[in-house]
C-alpha cells in the first residue's frame, strides 16, 4: 500500500491532538481573536494540514500543520508549524531561512503576538 501511513504508536499524539495543542498556544489564540474582531466575524483563525505526510525532523516525525486566516474568499497562510507525534513538540517552519525553529526561537525572533496580519 504505497502512500499509506503506519497506525500511530501506543501514545502518539493523533491528528486532533496536535491541532489542539496549537490552538492552546497564546499567539494562536491572540491571532484567531484578532481575525474574527478585525474582519466583523467574516473571517476565522485555522489550522489546516499543509502536508498529510509526516516529516521528519531530527529523528521525531512531525505533522505539518498552517494556521491560516480562513473566509469566504480565501485562506492566507499566518504561519506554518511542526507537531512532533511522539512528545507534541511543537516547532516553528520558518520560511526564510527554512529552518524548523523552536518556540523559544521562533517567540524571542519574530514577535509573534505583535503581528496583526499573514505577511508581517
Amino acid at each position: 500500500m504505497a502512500g499509506a501511513q503506519a497506525p500511530a504508536a501506543k501514545g502518539a499524539l493523533s491528528r486532533e491532538q496536535a491541532v489542539a495543542a496549537l490552538m492552546a498556544l497564546p499567539e494562536l489564540k491572540a491571532w484567531a481573536d484578532r481575525i474574527e474582531k478585525s474582519s466583523n466575524g467574516k473571517a476565522h483563525g485555522a489550522l489546516m494540514e499543509y502536508d498529510a505526510q509526516l516529516r521528519a525532523v531530527k529523528g521525531k516525525q512531525y505533522y505539518q500543520l498552517s494556521f491560516v486566516e480562513n473566509s469566504s474568499d480565501a485562506a492566507q497562510r499566518w504561519e506554518s508549524f511542526l507537531v512532533a507525534q511522539s512528545d507534541g513538540e511543537i516547532l516553528v517552519d520558518d520560511d526564510v531561512s527554512g529552518e524548523a525553529l523552536t518556540l523559544e526561537q521562533w517567540r524571542k525572533d519574530k514577535k509573534p503576538l505583535q503581528r496583526s496580519g499573514p505577511g508581517e
